[in-house]
């Protein structure tokens, strides 16, 4: 009884372990994805910004 007792209680925080890496390791992705779609969008200003300044130049 002792032994799978602790078993089953390093099984279950083997888990709770498992699963929070992987909580982690996936909050880590969503910001890189936020992160690069905020520089997408900044890069977007950029040149929307130096096309407008081009053609007041021309005017």
């Amino acid at each position: 009884m002792g032994l799978f007792f602790y078993l089953t209680i390093v099984v279950g925080f083997s888990l709770i372990y498992y699963g929070y890496v992987k909580k982690t390791e996936r909050d880590i992705k969503m910001k890189e994805l936020d992160l690069e779609a905020k520089k997408v969008e900044l890069e977007m200003k950029r040149l929307e910004f130096r096309q407008d300044i081009s053609e007041s130049e021309e005017k």
